[in-house]
C-alpha cells in the first residue's frame, strides 16, 4: 500500500500545481483529469461524496470488484459496499480529523451480496471546489482464506497433542525434552504443572540398562535405518519401571539434516505382564502358539518334542501326532548331511535369546535361508524350550540380488573410468606434443589449459574411485594408534612430530576412517606451511568423547571455517574436507575446526557414546 499513497501524493501535487498555474480553466477538465488518474491507477479505487457518499468515479478495477457498470445514470451510494455501513462513517470521521487511514482491515461486499476481506487506504481531495473521499482497495480474501487455514491446521495439531492417548514426546539434537503432550506427563508421573521434564535429556527416562540400546538406536535412525518400534524400561517420576515401546522419527531441516526427534511411546507394562502369564497359562499360550506365521516347536531341555504349531507340519510335512514325544535329533525335521552341521545338536545348545542364522533342507528338496532362537519357557509347571524357525529366504535372496547389483554397477564404473582415463592421457600426451611444435605463446597457454584440465579430470576421477565404497560397508571398530601408525601415512610425516592419544582409543565408524585422518594429515602437509608437530588428544564432554587433532601450521581464517568443509571449496579438489564429514557423519560423529590463525588448525571430531572405547592395549 505504500506504492498506492506514493501515487496519491503525486495525484495531489499535480493538481495543487495545475490550480495554482490555472492550468484547469474548467471544472469539467478537472473533472476528466481525476477520471483519467483512476483510469491509469493500478489497483480498484472509488471516489465519493463526503456527505452523500454516492460514488461519483470508479476505476474498472474497483467496477471488477464491486460487481458494478464503470458508467451509468444512477450512482451507487459506497455505503452499499460495506457490510457494516458504520465503518464507512468511521473512516470518514478519522479523515476529517486529520487521521491517516492505511491498510485499515476489513469486510465488503459486492453489488450482488458476495461478502470478500479487503484494505482500505482513504484520503480527502478536492474535486469541483468539493471535499470527497478517495478510496484505494486491495482483495485480501485469498490471504484470509490462507490464515483460516493455518489456524485450524494449528489448531488440529494442538488437538491430535492434547488429546491424543500415546505419549508424544519431541527432543532436540541435543537430545533435550521441549515439548511433551499430557499423555506424556500422565504416563511418566508427572502433573501437567511441573516444569522438570523441560530440557530433561530424553535418556535420563530410558533405565540405565537400556539406555546404551535405545541411543544406538538414535544413531541408526540419523543413519538412515529404520529402526521400527523399540521397546525399552523407563523410569516414573516415583522411581518406578514401566516397560514402553517407541517409535521414533527424525524430523529434518530442508536441508535433510536432523533437526530433532519425535517420539510416539506407548506403555506397555501391561502387555508385559500379559506375556509373562501366557507363557505360563497353557491353554492361552497354545491359541497364540498355532497362530504364529512362523514354524515353532516347542521341546523339552532333554531335547524331547512336546509341540510344534501348523506351520511347522506345513514346512517339513509332518504330523504332529507322529513328533510329540520323540528326541529332536531322532526325526527327520534337521536332516544331516556329511557337508552340514548337525543343527539339532545346535539347537539343544542355544542359550535362551541366542539366534543362528542358517540354512534348513525340507522335504520337497529346496532350502531356506532361516533364522533360529530359543527362549525358555514353563509348561504345566516344567521347564521347556520354545525354537522359532524364523524364515528370511526372501530378505536373504534380495539382499543377494542387490549386492550382485551393486557388483554390477561397481564394475562399469571402474570400466568407464578406465575409458576416460585414457582419452584423458590422450588429451594430455597429444598437448605437451603440440607445446614443442608450435612456439606461439598465446596457444601454449591455450594447451597449458587443455593439459590442466586434463589432470583436473584424472584427479577427480580418481577420487571417485577412492571414495565409491562410502557408506557401503558396515561400520567397526578401529584404533586411532594403529592408523596413524601406518607406512602410508608415517611416510608423509617423517620429519614431524607425532603425538597420539595416551590411551588405546578405538571408534565405531565407517572402515574409510582411515581415509579420513590421512586426508587431515595430507591437509596439514599441503596447506599448514612449514609444520613441526601433530597432536592427537581425546577428552570428555558429558557423554560423548572429543578427539582432538592440531598441528602447529599456518591454521585457518575464521571466516573460513565452515566454509572449508563445503563441496568444491580449496585450493585442490575442493572435496577432501568435505568427505571426511560425510564419512563421520555415517556414525553420529561430526568434526569442527576452532583452532586459532596463525596457530594451526584444531579439528574436534565428537563421537557420541557407544561409539567409542578405551582398550586395554595399544595397537601398532
Amino acid at each position: 500500500m505504500d506504492l498506492l499513497y506514493y501515487f496519491l501524493g503525486i495525484v495531489l501535487i499535480l493538481l495543487l500545481y495545475l490550480v495554482y498555474t490555472r492550468q484547469i480553466p474548467s471544472l469539467n477538465r478537472e473533472t476528466q483529469y481525476f477520471q483519467k488518474v483512476l483510469s491509469a491507477a493500478p489497483f480498484p479505487a472509488i471516489i465519493t461524496g463526503l456527505s452523500d457518499k454516492k460514488i461519483q468515479m470508479i476505476n474498472e478495477r474497483a467496477a471488477h470488484l464491486f460487481e458494478v457498470p464503470v458508467s451509468g445514470t444512477t450512482r451507487p451510494n459506497a455505503v452499499d459496499f460495506f457490510s457494516t455501513p458504520e465503518k464507512l462513517e468511521d473512516i470518514i470521521q478519522a479523515l476529517l480529523n486529520n487521521e491517516k487511514i492505511v491498510d485499515y482491515e476489513l469486510r465488503l461486499m459486492t453489488r450482488h451480496g458476495r461478502e470478500f476481506w479487503a484494505l482500505l487506504s482513504a484520503n480527502l481531495i478536492a474535486t469541483d471546489n468539493t471535499t470527497t473521499v478517495f478510496m484505494a482497495f486491495a482483495d485480501i480474501t485469498h490471504q484470509k482464506e490462507l490464515e483460516a487455514v493455518t489456524l485450524k491446521n494449528k489448531e488440529l495439531y494442538k488437538s491430535i497433542i492434547r488429546t491424543s492417548p500415546d505419549n508424544i514426546t519431541m527432543v532436540d539434537t541435543l537430545g533435550k525434552i521441549f515439548m511433551l503432550s499430557p499423555a506424556a506427563f500422565q504416563m511418566f508421573g508427572y502433573s501437567l504443572h511441573d516444569h522438570y521434564p523441560y530440557g530433561t535429556p530424553f535418556f535420563d527416562m530410558i533405565h540405565p540398562a537400556d539406555r546404551g540400546r535405545a541411543k544406538q538406536d538414535i544413531r541408526r535412525l540419523k543413519a538412515g535405518d529404520n529402526t521400527g518400534p523399540s521397546e525399552y524400561r523407563a523410569w516414573k517420576k516415583d522411581g518406578s519401571i514401566i516397560y514402553i515401546e517407541s517409535h521414533a522419527e527424525v524430523i529434518r531441516d530442508d536441508q535433510g539434516r536432523p533437526d530433532s526427534i519425535l517420539y510416539i511411546i506407548r506403555d506397555i507394562t501391561r502387555r508385559k505382564e500379559s506375556e509373562k502369564i501366557i507363557r505360563e497359562n497353557e491353554e492361552k499360550f497354545t491359541t497364540i502358539f498355532q497362530e504364529v506365521p512362523d514354524p515353532l516347536i516347542i521341546f523339552r531341555n532333554d531335547g524331547v518334542i512336546i509341540d510344534l504349531n501348523r506351520q511347522c507340519e506345513q514346512w517339513f510335512s509332518v504330523e504332529k501326532k507322529t513328533c510329540i514325544g520323540s528326541h529332536l535329533q531322532k526325526i527327520s525335521l534337521f536332516p544331516t548331511r556329511d557337508t552340514e552341521t548337525d543343527l539339532a545338536s545346535i539347537i539343544l545348545n542355544l542359550s535362551p535369546g541366542e539366534k543362528i542364522e542358517t540354512q534348513i533342507s525340507l522335504p520337497d528338496g529346496s532350502r531356506r535361508h532361516t533364522i533360529l532362537s530359543t527362549q525358555s519357557i514353563t509348561i504345566s509347571g516344567n521347564p521347556a524350550k520354545l525354537l522359532l524357525i524364523n524364515n528370511i529366504d526372501e530378505i536373504k535372496k534380495a539382499y543377494q540380488a542387490l549386492a550382485l547389483a551393486n557388483n554390477q554397477i561397481n564394475l562399469l564404473t571402474s570400466i568407464t573410468r578406465h575409458d576416460i582415463l585414457n582419452k584423458v592421457m590422450l588429451i594430455s600426451g597429444y598437448s605437451e606434443i603440440l607445446k614443442e611444435d608450435i612456439k606461439e605463446d598465446s596457444v601454449i597457454q591455450t594447451l597449458e589449459i587443455i593439459s590442466q584440465s586434463g589432470k583436473d579430470i584424472q584427479s577427480l576421477i580418481g577420487f571417485t574411485k577412492e571414495y565409491q565404497d562410502l557408506g557401503a560397508l558396515q561400520p567397526k571398530w578401529q584404533s586411532i594408534h594403529f592408523i596413524m601408525r601406518k607406512q602410508v601415512i608415517r611416510s608423509m610425516i617423517a620429519d614431524i612430530t607425532l603425538v597420539l592419544p595416551d590411551v588405546a582409543l578405538e571408534i565405531f565408524a565407517d572402515p574409510m576412517l582411515e581415509k579420513v585422518l590421512y586426508n587431515l594429515v595430507e591437509n596439514s602437509m599441503r596447506h599448514g606451511g612449514k609444520i613441526s608437530g601433530i597432536t592427537m588428544f581425546h577428552e570428555f564432554d558429558g557423554e560423548d568423547c572429543i578427539l582432538n587433532y592440531t598441528d602447529d601450521g599456518l591454521g585457518i581464517a575464521e571466516a573460513e571455517k565452515e566454509m572449508i568443509f563445503r563441496k568444491g571449496y580449496g585450493k585442490n579438489t575442493g572435496l577432501g574436507l568435505f568427505i571426511i564429514r560425510e564419512i563421520l557423519i555415517l556414525t553420529g560423529i561430526t568434526i569442527t575446526e576452532t583452532g586459532t590463525p596463525g596457530n594451526g588448525v584444531r579439528f574436534k571430531l565428537r563421537i557420541p557414546a557407544g561409539s567409542f572405547r578405551i582398550t586395554s592395549e595399544i595397537e601398532g
